[in-house]
């Protein structure tokens, strides 16, 4: 009898570990930014953005798309810098962050040239 309490105490826990966890149905999620650009803007309004930037030494355009769930920092406006995070949806670039970026008007201070001292 002890042996058959034992088995039937082992069939029972492995059984449950033979069963599945129940279906949890997946969270939507939303699709990370996959790409990186900078530009100046040529055009924006509520939905699209036109950038033109540099692509090997040619002025190339670039459209994105604009939504709700688009982070806009900074003033952007035509002819602002900007750095866009996008990602690519049904042969769109859907904007996911546009940020205006800095120009950095402090230069350098020149180097002083070397004074020698002289001997005296």
């Amino acid at each position: 009898m002890a042996v058959a309490f034992c088995a039937a105490a082992v069939n029972g826990q492995h059984s449950k570990t033979n069963q599945n966890p129940p279906a949890v149905p997946p969270a939507k999620t939303i699709q990370p930014a996959t790409h990186f650009t900078q530009g100046t803007i040529a055009s924006i309004d509520a939905n699209e953005m036109v950038i033109t930037k540099k692509v090997r030494g040619k002025a190339k355009q670039a459209s994105f798309t604009l939504n709700s769930e688009t982070q806009r920092n900074g003033t952007l406006a035509a002819g602002t810098r900007v750095s866009v995070q996008y990602r690519e949806q049904n042969g769109q670039n859907i904007a996911a962050a546009v940020r205006q970026l800095t120009v950095k008007n402090a230069r350098k201070p020149a180097k002083t040239a070397f004074k020698s001292r002289s001997k005296s």
